[in-house]
């Protein structure tokens, strides 16, 4: 029998040696050997190629042999009888002996075989891995060395210490704090934080020597009030003249000159208040009535008589002219409608039966005789309070206690009226569209608690009632010296239907009203005092660079300016040292046992229990006797009256700065005045 390879034209003797045949009588057909790769390899790769070096010449077998296997011509043509999978390795470039095994499939799917070294297998970019080994990180563990010595960490340090600022600054570095407003401004984080101290706003105000103006006929005044539409401002004094005086900064207009005089009462003049559009002027008389002035013509339009005794304060509605609210010393507050005619059913002695009365269309009778002595006990829950009840001072139960102030919530809120007495330092909340019952006293919507300190020791009177320009904030000057601000949404506590604007004008209120709380921090200062109830308040609303101003009169003979700017209210137990503004006195109080003794003849019994601030400046040398009243002209001039028949204008400019340190050389001060700063506060930087 032949060989199966001599059709390829192989010399026999290469061949392997066959096996014998098999016998006959077998069933098992026959077969040709199975050719493996290992097999194979052996077959066509020359013996001095496995042990030798591969650059060993190739005689004209080995490269026959090469050429055949090159062309494929030795591969089956039928497919289906290979015994190795498709994709095979290349064992042709393989030059090492075993070096290349046919790898083991130990999983159920198919997996191909391993490509070599120079192509090795790589994923799909297009797929994601199942699995993703995390990089390696190094752990971090402590070195404890000795117990003398600190712990040595091998990574970076977990907790870094702050940068703290030091307290010995450079030139260079206190230029750029400067700039940034002081070492209280950096780091205040408040949205609007114009960093600028308080003394900045009030250090500028001074008065000149053109800036005054005396009253005719001896007379003092005692109060003022400014237009809304221009610059002029209205004076009364204590023989019912009202005068008109222009404070425009004009070099021709003569300040010390009344643009028009004239006598509207024959009584003294208490409160004076323009309408919206300034075309009236109320005016509140001791004469016991109230009148309606057109300011153009001075002319009285309306008579307001219905009051007992002299008439305290006079407020137009916001929003609507036509309606006014007046308050007097009979404790009764009076709502008066100038479209409504009075008749004969309100004639007043002194005007006769042929006046312009006007129609009153609520009354608020004995508004705070139910002061807080009269309140049950009960109400307030606090041992002070209970304790006040047992002093030798009885309760005041009289109906005439006096309504010293007025103040008209704004528009949108204008239903709403705040009174406060000479009785407690109380605000009571009303609303006009109520019906009250004219047989006992009045119950108002809700009333503010007084302060701690007043419970504990006596009751103050409130003098003046002032709304901030947001009307968030509401500041009372009391007898006790202290300007205390309530917020306005704390005047009433819990749900309070009476303020709805869609309730129904016809309401019934049934016992005691409501609670409000007290004060939420209040102004002081040791030039400040309030020793009579003809001292007042005014605010600057902010408009343009100028801030807003809270303006008070004084019994030391100085108008006092605090600024309402709350971000200055800094919860500061002292004043830092290395504050670059030196002298300066804005700082909180807390509760301390006693007062300043040269503030209150009280000081030994009296205590705090809200933040007190110092924020305030003095304008002095410009009055010698009590300061009254004080307002705010439209062009932001402060004007002020006293008790020596004077009336200032206060202006803003350097000049303050050039009176407080230029002496008084030359006559520089005559018949002046300045803001009173703090020594050192005007020193060269």
């Amino acid at each position: 029998m032949s060989s199966p390879f001599l059709f390829h034209g192989l010399p026999e003797p290469l061949l392997p040696s066959s096996p014998p045949p098999a016998s006959m009588g077998t069933r098992k057909p026959k077969k040709a050997p199975p050719i493996t790769p290992k097999r194979f390899t052996r077959f066509f790769t020359p013996r001095n190629s496995t042990h030798g070096s591969s650059s060993v010449t190739l005689g004209a077998s080995g490269r026959q042999l090469q050429d055949i296997t090159r062309a494929a011509v030795n591969r089956s043509k039928n497919d289906s009888s290979r015994t190795t999978p498709r994709k095979t390795v290349n064992f042709a470039d393989a030059m090492v002996e075993n070096s290349v095994e046919t790898p083991k499939n130990t999983r159920k799917r198919k997996t191909p075989y391993l490509s070599p070294e120079t192509s090795p297998a790589q994923s799909s970019p297009s797929k994601r891995s199942r699995f993703v080994t995390p990089p390696p990180f190094d752990i971090l563990e402590d070195n404890v060395l000795d117990d003398d010595e600190r712990p040595v960490f091998n990574g970076p340090s977990m907790h870094i210490e702050p940068i703290r600022r030091l307290k010995g600054l450079g030139v260079t570095s206190r230029q750029l704090q400067r700039s940034f407003g002081g070492a209280r401004s950096i780091g205040r984080g408040f949205l609007r934080d114009h960093c600028t101290s308080w003394q900045e706003q009030t250090a500028n105000f001074y008065s000149g020597a053109d800036d005054y103006h005396q009253l005719p006929n001896e007379a003092p005044p005692f109060c003022t009030a400014s237009c809304n539409t221009n610059a002029l401002v209205a004076v009364g004094d204590e023989d019912g003249f009202v005068h008109f005086i222009d404070t425009d900064e004009d070099p021709a207009i003569d300040f010390s000159q009344a643009h028009v005089s004239w006598r509207a009462h024959t009584n003294a003049i208490m409160d004076l208040h323009f309408s919206s559009d300034d075309s009236y002027l109320a005016t509140g008389s001791g004469d016991q009535t109230a009148q309606i002035i057109d300011a153009r013509t001075q002319q009285c339009v309306s008579v307001l008589a219905k009051h007992k005794s002299s008439v305290k304060q006079v407020r137009f509605q916001p929003g609507d002219d036509k309606m006014v609210a007046t308050s007097s010393r009979d404790g009764a507050v009076q709502i008066w409608d100038l479209r409504c005619k009075g008749g004969n059913i309100s004639v007043h002695s002194a005007w006769g039966p042929d006046a312009p009365y006007a129609s009153s269309v609520r009354t608020l009778a004995s508004a705070h005789a139910d002061s807080a002595y009269a309140k049950d006990p009960s109400d307030t829950g606090t041992k002070d309070y209970k304790e006040s009840l047992n002093k030798s001072e009885t309760p005041i139960r009289r109906n005439d206690i006096s309504v010293t102030a007025l103040s008209w919530l704004p528009e949108g809120r204008e239903h709403l009226l705040l009174t406060a007495s000479d009785a407690s330092t109380c605000v009571k909340l009303w609303d006009i569209r109520g019906r009250y019952s004219l047989r006992g006293p009045a119950i108002p919507i809700s009333t503010t608690r007084p302060p701690m300190s007043h419970i504990a020791h006596r009751h103050f009177a409130i003098n003046s009632l002032t709304l901030s320009g947001d009307a968030s904030r509401l500041y009372a000057i009391s007898k006790d010296s202290s300007v205390y601000a309530y917020a306005t949404s704390h005047l009433v506590l819990g749900v309070a239907p009476e303020l709805s604007v869609m309730q129904s004008s016809k309401q019934r209120y049934c016992g005691v009203g409501g609670q409000g709380l007290e004060p939420i921090y209040s102004f002081r200062h040791r030039s400040f005092h309030a020793g009579s109830f003809y001292v007042k308040a005014s605010l600057r609303k902010a408009s343009g660079d100028r801030p807003e101003l809270l303006a008070v009169g004084s019994t030391d003979g100085c108008p006092v300016l605090f600024p309402t700017d709350e971000n200055f209210l800094k919860r500061e137990s002292r004043r830092s040292d290395d504050d670059d503004l030196p002298g300066a006195v804005s700082r909180i109080s807390r509760p301390v046992l006693s007062r300043n003794p040269s503030s209150s003849r009280f000081a030994s019994t009296m205590s705090d229990t809200i933040p007190v601030y110092e924020h305030g400046t003095p304008l002095i040398k410009g009055h010698n006797k009590e300061v009254t009243s004080v307002c705010w002209a439209s062009n932001g001039t402060l004007v002020s009256v006293g008790d020596d028949y004077r009336v200032r204008r206060w202006r803003e400019g350097t000049r303050a700065r050039d009176l407080r340190i230029g002496g008084e050389a030359s006559g520089r001060r005559w018949r002046c005045g300045w803001a009173d700063m703090a020594d050192g506060f005007d020193d060269e930087e």
